[in-house]
C-alpha cells in the first residue's frame, strides 16, 4: 500500500494512563474523590469516589488480550511507561503499522455519581491529552475531548477549549450521559460544533443489557462484546435521525466509532420505511430531509475488518465510511493492519479506497 493511512478509531486505555494525571490536575478540593492509584490486594488499581475504577498498568490480570505481544514488543517500554500513551512508542507504531495519522477515543468508564466531579476530570484528561500526547505530533495524534454529559453549557466551554488547544473533536459519552442525546436541551452544543466545524464522536461500549449481565471471570465475555458490541449504536443512530436532531443541524458531523458497517443499510431500510408508514400518525418523524440523505449529509462509521462490510460501501456511502486499526485493543488490526488493508482492499476501486482510507477521515479531522 503506497497510498496515506488514517486510522480513525485507536484508544487510550484507563489502564494505561498516568497515575498521577489527576493528581496533578485537580483543584485540591477534588482529589479525595478524584481518580488514583492504589495498592491492593490484586496491585495497583484506579479508585475513585470511593470504589475501585479498574486496573493500573499491564491488561493481563484482566484476562485482555495484550496486542504488543503478537508484536514482540514490551507493554511497559520504560519502567512505569506505556506505549499507549506515550507519544514516543505510539508513533513508533504508527510507523510500524504504515499509518500516517491516529484518531484517539479514550476508553474509560465516565459513569461518575458526581457529575460536577466528572465535569472537573475530563478537563484535566483533555488537558493532558492536548499537552503531554497530542503536542508532540499534532497532525499526526489526533485527540478527542470528552464532553460533560450533564450540563450543555459546560460541554459548550469544553468544545470551544478544546478547540483553542488544538483537539480534533469532541467526543460524547452517549451512554452515561445525564441528559440524552436526542434531548433538544444539547442544541446549543450542537450550534458550537457546527460553528467550529468540530465533530460529535460516540462509541460503543455500554448499552448492551445481556452483555452486562455477564460475569466478568467468563471467558467468552469479551469476544461477545467485540462480536456485536458496535451494533448497540443501531439505537443511537436511529434516535439521532429521528429526533430531528441532525436535520436541525446540518452542518454537524455525526461519527459513530468502533460501530462496524454491515448493519447500516438495513437501519437505513428500516428508517426510510417506518418514517413513511408512521407519516399521519401523532405528526409522523419530525424530520424534513430523507434518512438517507440525512446519513449521507452527516454521518460517518468507523470499521476495522469486515468482508461483508467493505462489499457494502457503495450501498452506505463511500464518503461516510473510515477505516480503523483500533489500537492497542485486542479486536483491532495491530500489528497486521497492512496485511488486513491488502486483504480488504487490494481489488477496490481506488477513489473507494482512497476515501476509506484517507480522504474521509481527513475532511472530517482537518488532517493534511
Amino acid at each position: 500500500m503506497t497510498d496515506r493511512i488514517i486510522s480513525a478509531d485507536d484508544h487510550i486505555d484507563l489502564c494505561y494512563l498516568p497515575a498521577d494525571l489527576w493528581e496533578k490536575r485537580l483543584p485540591t478540593r477534588w482529589r479525595e474523590q478524584a481518580p488514583r492509584v492504589i495498592d491492593s490486594p490484586e496491585g495497583k488499581i484506579w479508585f475513585k469516589e470511593g470504589k475501585r475504577w479498574g486496573v493500573w498498568g499491564s491488561k493481563r490480570p484482566e484476562n485482555r488480550i495484550v496486542v504488543y505481544d503478537k508484536a514482540g514488543l514490551p507493554e511497559e517500554p520504560e519502567p512505569g511507561i506505556w506505549r499507549c500513551t506515550s507519544s514516543k512508542y505510539r508513533l513508533e507504531d504508527l510507523d510500524r503499522e504504515g499509518i500516517h495519522a491516529s484518531v484517539m477515543y479514550n476508553f474509560l468508564d465516565w459513569a461518575f455519581v458526581d457529575q460536577e466531579l466528572k465535569a472537573a476530570c475530563c478537563t484535566a484528561f483533555n488537558s493532558w491529552l492536548a499537552e503531554e500526547l497530542c503536542a508532540a505530533a499534532p497532525g499526526r495524534l489526533i485527540g478527542l475531548a470528552t464532553l460533560p454529559g450533564h450540563d450543555p453549557a459546560a460541554a459548550v466551554r469544553e468544545l470551544r477549549r478544546a478547540k483553542e488547544i488544538g483537539l480534533g473533536g469532541g467526543f460524547f459519552e452517549v451512554f452515561s450521559a445525564a441528559i440524552p442525546i436526542f434531548d433538544e436541551a444539547w442544541d446549543p452544543l450542537w450550534c458550537e460544533a457546527e460553528t467550529l466545524g468540530m465533530s460529535i464522536n460516540v462509541h460503543t461500549g455500554a448499552g448492551g443489557h445481556t452483555f452486562a449481565k455477564i460475569p466478568s471471570k467468563k471467558a467468552w465475555r469479551f469476544p461477545t462484546i467485540a462480536a456485536l458490541g458496535g451494533i448497540q449504536l443501531d439505537e443511537i443512530l436511529t434516535t439521532a435521525i429521528y429526533s430531528g436532531m441532525l436535520d436541525r443541524h446540518p452542518g454537524l458531523k455525526f461519527v459513530l466509532g468502533e460501530a462496524g458497517i454491515g448493519w447500516i443499510p438495513f437501519v437505513l431500510e428500516r428508517l426510510e420505511y417506518e418514517r413513511d408508514n408512521f407519516r399521519d400518525v401523532a405528526g409522523g418523524v419530525p424530520i424534513k430531509a430523507e434518512p438517507r440523505e440525512i446519513f449521507h449529509r452527516q454521518v460517518y462509521a468507523t470499521f476495522q475488518d469486515e468482508k461483508l462490510g467493505v462489499r457494502l460501501i457503495p450501498e452506505i456511502g463511500i464518503g461516510n465510511v473510515m477505516w480503523a486499526a483500533d489500537y492497542p485493543h485486542g479486536d483491532g488490526t495491530f500489528p497486521h493492519s497492512q496485511a488486513v488493508i491488502a486483504r480488504m482492499f487490494g481489488d477496490a476501486d481506488p477513489v473507494l479506497r482512497r476515501k476509506v482510507l484517507w480522504g474521509n477521515a481527513a475532511a472530517v479531522y482537518g488532517i493534511t
